[in-house]
């Protein structure tokens, strides 16, 4: 078995780079391999894609994310889950014109903005937002994702509004998924039509990105909706959790697998222990197989793996997946 650093190693640029379908000469540099900086990398890589602008109109300073580590580390677990699982057989995306491949297209979307908006959550400016009406009014939302059809996690979907409602009354914070996904689907159409109109550079900007925008907004906007007990559901509107439906890869796939990657990502789980992110992912082994992940303490460990392993519990009446727990592995099955 290869430890995480040595899986990331190994990726090529045209795995996990969309731009690479243009530019076969580009030189990117891959955090935790090539020393650069998290923040730099998650800038530059929405640079590339002529997406910079993303951050200032949102209102998001990119130097103060929260967890860099973290999000770049989903964006590479998700990029090793999707071409070392039969995942990349069964979820096959046409190429998206002019030569870009949808996959890394899309997830880079997903991943690299799904914790984004976090550190809007408690922001003063955001205590007397009641409701999604307000947030709209606030950041100038001018596409609502609320009111595009998207066919996947209906319950999830349909829950959004009263879990806002719900995190707002139960902790006076912003959903940051849920802003998150909002403000990234709004951003992107309005840079997209602007140059397309302009002809403002070489990149596509066709209308039809705009359900590849649609795609990843949704993911990122229900990831972190969590199950909640019986009585809370009902008091707060929320029925379509109750008996929610574990959620197969084949209703929304990249949803599953962002999921999967963002609850077990090691990075977070030992972010307070000392460890270097580098030996964090020296620690621990990953076998992929074509329908599981086996994730392993190796025997030059520097974590406590029981931590890890806890993590799994939360895929419970959440994402359908088989879980075995040893005492220095555990086993994902997919369903």
């Amino acid at each position: 078995m290869k430890n995480i650093y040595q899986h990331i190693e190994e990726l090529t640029v045209k795995q996990w780079h969309y731009y690479y379908g243009l530019n076969e000469n580009l030189e990117a540099d891959k955090p935790f391999i090539d020393n650069s900086d998290y923040s730099n990398f998650i800038l530059n890589y929405f640079k590339k894609g002529g997406k910079v602008e993303i951050f200032k109109s949102c209102k998001i300073n990119v130097a103060d994310l929260r967890l860099p580590n973290h999000i770049c580390s989903v964006f590479f677990l998700g990029v090793l889950m999707y071409y070392n699982t039969s995942f990349h057989k069964k979820y096959k995306l046409v190429n998206s014109d002019p030569g870009y491949r949808s996959f890394p297209f899309i997830w880079f979307l997903i991943a690299l903005f799904h914790d984004n908006a976090y550190q809007m959550e408690d922001k003063n400016e955001l205590k007397n937002i009641s409701n999604i009406s307000e947030l709209i009014e606030k950041f100038e939302i001018e596409h609502s994702l609320f009111d595009r059809k998207f066919s996947k996690c209906k319950e999830l979907l349909h829950v959004r509004n009263n879990y806002f409602l719900f995190r707002k009354k139960k902790w006076n914070v912003v959903d940051h998924g849920i802003l998150g996904g909002m403000l990234l689907f709004d951003r992107l159409i309005k840079i997209r039509r602007r140059k397309k109109q302009l002809n403002e550079d070489n990149l596509f900007w066709g209308k039809r990105l705009e359900n590849q925008y649609k795609t990843a907004a949704n993911a990122i906007s229900i990831h972190n909706i969590w199950i909640q007990p019986e009585d809370t559901c009902k008091q707060f509107d929320m029925e379509e959790l109750i008996g929610l439906k574990p959620i197969q890869f084949s209703e929304f796939p990249l949803f599953y697998i962002l999921g999967i990657v963002d609850t077990i990502e090691p990075l977070k789980t030992y972010y307070d222990d000392g460890v270097s992110d580098i030996d964090i992912f020296k620690s621990l082994d990953f076998e992929f197989g074509k329908n599981f992940l086996r994730v392993q303490e190796n025997r030059n460990s520097k974590v406590d793996f029981r931590k890890l392993v806890d993590k799994t519990k939360y895929f419970k009446n959440w994402l359908d997946l088989e879980v075995k727990v040893s005492n220095t592995e555990f086993k994902l099955t997919f369903k």
